[in-house]
């Protein structure tokens, strides 16, 4: 790890610009509070039916010791963000299951049209299917119609979950441990009538409680077939919301967030590799989106075995000369272990 991080050499006087930025962030992260890089809720308002820049869509939801829960039984609930509207997109949330009902579920929802009806709308939940008092199932549904699905070995009471929207696929992550990397996946499942954008939110029934909603307006995710592989490199894809502007892509240990001020963050963790990473044009790691506002980038990873098990976060933004730091979109993290 040393040894790599030593050839990763900077050329500074080509770098200028992108570290001066780089310690505009630094100063703001240690200044600013921590927060999700386009949007985060952390449902922190008092218990009650009143959840402040949230719309209730069909059925009913509550406020309960910093949660959100639907309130309204049997009903496929949907509760949008006001003001958010998204073709493609990450969202991330934290589940509970909850004693108190049997089969329940809670969830994330895109492309949501705003209407009171179970309609319209790409989403995808974790569930409590029956039987063990759990949560032991994912789904992804275009409503109306069926679903992939994958069951949760051994369930589970509480789990991180991700919701992925990428042209016309979107699917389900779960991070059943709770460790930080997503190590369940369901099958990506092709929309075949919903297709612009949308509200984002999150969905329930029953009781099942929710929490730490995330919303990033740039998705990162693997290259079709790419394998994180000593000796070889990892592909990246980047689906951001603007077109032929510079991206610069970055690696780190950790996923802490790098709080840019305004609400925003960077999902990576402030170290070593993140500066070394970032700061090294050599690595490959910047480029242009294209007329779609997409791009590839790939990971160099050494022929070292010394590197195997060890655990990476990749990201990456766009510039904007318009927005604070001039960073614009920003991606979720990306996490991944050596092969």
């Amino acid at each position: 790890m040393l040894d790599w991080l030593r050839s990763l050499s900077l050329s500074l006087p080509s770098l200028e610009p992108i570290m001066r930025t780089l310690h505009a962030i630094t100063l703001s992260a240690l200044i600013a509070p921590l927060s999700a890089q386009a949007f985060s809720e952390s449902f922190s308002y008092p218990d009650g039916p009143t959840v402040p820049g949230w719309t209730q869509n069909r059925g009913t939801f509550a406020i309960s010791n910093g949660r959100l829960a639907a309130t309204s039984g049997s009903t496929w609930a949907y509760i949008t963000k006001d003001g958010i509207q998204s073709t493609n997109c990450v969202l991330d949330g934290t589940f509970f299951f909850n004693a108190n009902s049997g089969v329940q579920f809670a969830g994330l929802a895109s492309r949501h049209t705003g209407t009171a009806n179970d309609d319209g709308l790409l989403m995808t939940k974790i569930q409590n299917n029956g039987g063990a008092a759990d949560l032991d199932r994912c789904f992804a549904y275009e409503r109306p119609g069926s679903a992939n699905s994958v069951d949760i070995p051994g369930g589970t009471q509480a789990a991180f979950c991700r919701m992925v929207t990428l042209g016309t696929d979107f699917w389900m992550e779960i991070d059943a441990d709770m460790d930080g990397l997503y190590e369940l996946q369901i099958s990506p499942r092709t929309a075949t009538q919903i297709f612009a954008a949308g509200l984002v939110g999150m969905c329930g029934y029953q009781t099942t409680e929710m929490d730490d909603f995330e919303y990033f307006d740039a998705v990162l995710v693997p290259q079709a077939g790419a394998i994180p592989q000593i000796g070889t490199s990892y592909g990246l894809r980047i689906a951001s919301t603007t077109p032929n502007v510079p991206f610069l892509a970055g690696l780190s240990l950790g996923n802490a967030g790098v709080p840019l001020g305004d609400g925003r963050k960077i999902p990576l963790s402030m170290d070593a590799l993140l500066l070394t990473s970032i700061g090294n044009p050599g690595l490959g790691l910047t480029g242009l989106t294209d007329a779609n506002g997409d791009a590839t980038t790939a990971v160099p990873l050494p022929n070292d075995s010394s590197l195997v098990g060890l655990r990476l976060y990749a990201g990456a933004f766009t510039f904007d000369g318009n927005r604070p730091l001039q960073i614009g979109d920003i991606t979720n993290e990306h996490g991944f272990v050596i092969q």
